[in-house]
Formats: structure tokens, C-alpha cells, sequence
């Protein structure tokens, strides 16, 4: 008898520890139920905010290249002229250029076509090339039939191009060795006016980056 009253007690408790024992069971059974529907939740909700951003991204980058499509669009009378000598600190810029488009590049209306605003670009500094110059023209046919006439500086130390956003240069340098290659083999290819990161070949937008022989080879 007294062993059976000295065994209930050690019972009692062996009896409380299983109870103890399956609770601390359940409540982590139910944790980690608990945690799994957390983690699913954030998965989601991760998934959501990733198709927010990526749709964020698609309409940031939509309206930077309206920006800079309308900026291009904004400059495009304007041309830009480097390594025309510079006589003088207080130069009168526009008749420098009116000669230079005359006998360099053979323009003949270059002392009649209307210029709106010339002037040089930056800072003079001592022992440096002659600043670039930069004129604003009125109407931007007069630009077209200007640029049309810059394979007459080939061989020489000027340049001259139309002044483009740095963002629409830096595009479409991507895409000037297909440009030169397709006139290499007289492909028709040519940059869009509208968008001029843009290249057309055979009429169609050619991808960044695809190469020019498949479409030779179609």
C-alpha cells in the first residue's frame, strides 16, 4: 500500500508531463500552421508589390522616352558644328558660320538661310581645340538639307550633327553598327526622325542587339 501511494504520485506527474507535453505539441502544430499561412500571405503580397513595380517601371520608362522623344523633337533645328576656328574672343559666331556652310560645305543659300540663335558651347581654355558651335535654324528643312551635305567634311577635321538629348545618343549608338552594316550591303536602314533611337531596316523597328545576317539571310 505504501509503495502504491508513493507510485501514484510520481503517475500523477508522468500524467501531467504527457498532457503538458501534447499541449507544447498543438500550439507548435498550430504555429507552424499559423506561420505557413504567414509565409504563403507574404508571398503573395511579395508577388503583388513585384507586378506593382514591374508595372511602375513599364510606365516610368514610358514617360522618359516621351520626355525624351519631345526634347528631340524640341532641338531638332538645331545642328551642332566642331573644330571651326575661333579668331577672336568677341567673335560674331553667326558670320563665321555662314562662310564655313558656303565654302566647306557648299550651301548656297547660306547667306540668305534664317538662323535663329548661333553661339559657341562651354568655356574657352587656353591650348584646347576650338569650341563646338551650335545654331538654332528657323525652318528644319534647312537643317535636313544641311545635315544631307555632311559627307563633303569626309576627310576633313569638322563635324557636324544634329544636337540629340544624350539619352537618345547613347541609345542609339547601340544600334549604329547595324545601321553602317546594312549600308555596307545596301540595305535600306534609316533612324526614325520622330524617335530617332529607333532604327528602321526594310521599313520594319529592328531590335537592340539582333543581328543584321538573319535578316540578310530572309
Amino acid at each position: 500500500q505504501k509503495l502504491e501511494c508513493s507510485q501514484a504520485t510520481p503517475n500523477r506527474d508522468i500524467e501531467n508531463l504527457t498532457e503538458n507535453f501534447k499541449a507544447v505539441v498543438k500550439q507548435q502544430q498550430k504555429s507552424a500552421t499559423s506561420l505557413q499561412d504567414h509565409r504563403e500571405e507574404t508571398s503573395l503580397a511579395l508577388t503583388d508589390l513585384q507586378k506593382a513595380n514591374d508595372d511602375l517601371q513599364v510606365k516610368l520608362k514610358e514617360i522618359e522616352d516621351k520626355n525624351l522623344y519631345l526634347e528631340a523633337y524640341s532641338r531638332r533645328e538645331n545642328i551642332i558644328f566642331e573644330n571651326i576656328r575661333q579668331v577672336t574672343d568677341r567673335e560674331d559666331t553667326e558670320s563665321v558660320l555662314r562662310p564655313f556652310l558656303e565654302t566647306e560645305l557648299g550651301y548656297k543659300d547660306a547667306n540668305t538661310v534664317e538662323i535663329q540663335r548661333v553661339h559657341r558651347l562651354g568655356k574657352k581654355r587656353d591650348g584646347e581645340k576650338p569650341r563646338p558651335i551650335i545654331a538654332r535654324f528657323l525652318r528644319y528643312k534647312d537643317c535636313e538639307e544641311i545635315l544631307s551635305m555632311g559627307a563633303r567634311l569626309r576627310g576633313s577635321t569638322f563635324r557636324m550633327y544634329q544636337d540629340l538629348p544624350h539619352g537618345i545618343v547613347v541609345r542609339g549608338k547601340k544600334q549604329m553598327n547595324t545601321f553602317k552594316e546594312s549600308r555596307r550591303n545596301n540595305i535600306p536602314a534609316s533612324f526614325s526622325r520622330a524617335q530617332p533611337d529607333k532604327l528602321f531596316i526594310k521599313g520594319k523597328v529592328w531590335p537592340v542587339g539582333k543581328p543584321l545576317e538573319i535578316h540578310v539571310q530572309e
